[in-house]
């Protein structure tokens, strides 16, 4: 594996774990209702918004796994 490709894994898992946090930070405060007007500690609000931010990271972890599957075959195909 080149450098280049180590510090884009790097990148990479670095920008997921930072979207991770500030989704569970969005649901813990979603779950308080800090917000002038809400009931406080409902957890079905937390579980919304913890819940779509990881539909959105399996989502893209699915995309990114599927071009870096189809960029392999590619690789492939020029070999033959």
């Amino acid at each position: 594996m080149s450098s280049q490709s180590n510090s884009t894994v790097y990148l990479m898992v670095g920008v997921v774990a930072a979207l991770a946090l500030w989704g569970t930070y969005l649901a813990i405060g979603s779950y308080l209702g800090l917000a002038e007007g809400t009931r406080g500690y409902d957890i079905r609000r937390g579980l919304i918004v913890f819940g779509f931010m990881g539909g959105f990271l399996l989502f893209w972890g699915a995309l990114l796994w599927n071009r870096k599957r189809r960029l392999r075959s590619d690789k492939d195909d020029d070999l033959v």
